[in-house]
């Protein structure tokens, strides 16, 4: 055990006397009292001191690995934690642990595996999708990379269809006029700049009863962020009336186009962090418009889509949308995590990958 130059622990007669009685349960939760105040030097104590309730007791000793990793103790608690793993390849919080060791050691391969594992065992296991998505994604979140996008473009006009409590719209710096669009009326937890409002109704009676030069006066809307329904044939109908109020020279970004798990990826929802099959609105600009220019960054949790070179003239889209809803209606997202579609043109998460995504 490393030692703390200004510690002290009890000696271990003084913690079996006061833990005589305790649970299972109730030395778990005095090791993980020990581990939210930092004091991991105490929990190993306990561990010295009622080595057989550890050995015996797979929580407790799962807890006192974790106590014995942050205290230094890395490879021994690994070791410990890969056994009981053997033991019992079911166990989702030790393979969480196992996998949470090996990202923080910069194994990132096993850490992939086993995350990837527990996910297929319980998609909801809390923090697994999105540390799974940062190992890998690696690099800023997709608020950051759409910042950095509004710091590039500096838009004037900007429209945004889906605004949740108001953390993405609240990047419009530059934006002369800025619109957001959501049925819902949630409060707003952020500032927004103050050429902003919120219009509360759907997206299609928001193109059906608005124009563009109502909005925004004359001239096209310069960035368009669709983060709307869960679903592909809403994303898609965004897109194509969005695109029409464009110019040439615009930039449209979806979100949730790049799941992580198949589980996350289905129509219909069954798992707390979910995207929906919103992916297939891509892979339909992928197929349908060739004449785009598509570029997905690889921003967790999951990707920015960025299209460029659009056309508010192409009715390409309109006239085939019926064929394409049910060509991809019924598909299921075919990729296990880490596989991107070579359709997509993905760029890295990096100064370099958004200027190729912008370029």
């Amino acid at each position: 055990m490393r030692a703390r130059t200004d510690g002290f622990v009890p000696a271990p007669e003084t913690i079996r006397d006061a833990l005589a009685d305790a649970t299972g349960a109730d030395l778990v939760f005095f090791v993980r009292q020990c581990l939210e105040r930092g004091a991991f030097d105490h929990a190993l104590a306990l561990a010295e001191a009622l080595p057989e309730r550890a050995a015996r007791e797979p929580a407790l000793g799962l807890s006192l690995a974790v106590a014995r990793f942050l205290g230094g103790e890395k490879a021994e608690a690994r070791a410990t934690v890969a056994e009981l793993v053997a033991e019992r390849p079911a166990d989702l919080n030790a393979l969480s642990v196992l996998a949470e060791i090996d990202a923080r050691s910069g194994d990132r391969t096993s850490a992939v595996r086993t995350f990837t594992r527990l996910v297929e065992l319980y998609p909801d296991y809390p923090g697994a999708q999105s540390t799974l998505a940062a190992l890998l994604m690696p690099g800023p979140p997709y608020r950051d990379v759409l910042r950095n996008i509004h710091a590039a473009l500096r838009p004037e006009r900007y429209l945004e269809i889906g605004v949740a409590a108001g953390a993405t719209l609240a990047l419009a710096a530059t934006a002369r006029v800025a619109v957001g669009v959501d049925p819902v009326a949630a409060p707003l937890e952020h500032v927004l700049p103050a050429g902003a409002q919120v219009l509360n109704e759907t997206s299609d009676a928001f193109f059906a009863k608005h124009t563009r030069d109502q909005l925004f006066g004359t001239g096209p809307v310069d960035l368009v962020f669709i983060d709307g329904l869960h679903l592909f044939e809403q994303a898609l109908r965004d897109f194509v009336h969005a695109e029409r109020w464009c110019g040439r020279e615009s930039t449209i970004v979806f979100h949730d186009c790049v799941p992580i798990t198949r589980a996350t990826a289905s129509r219909d929802r069954s798992t707390r962090f979910w995207v929906g099959d919103t992916w297939k609105a891509a892979w339909a600009l992928a197929r349908r418009r060739p004449d785009l220019r598509l570029r997905t960054l690889l921003t967790p949790p999951s990707g920015l889509v960025v299209v460029r070179r659009l056309d508010p003239t192409s009715t390409r889209l309109e006239d085939e949308f019926d064929a394409v809803v049910a060509e991809l209606a019924p598909l299921a997202y075919p990729h296990a995590p880490g596989e991107w579609p070579e359709s997509l043109h993905v760029v890295p998460n990096t100064p370099a990958g958004l200027a190729e995504a912008l370029g």
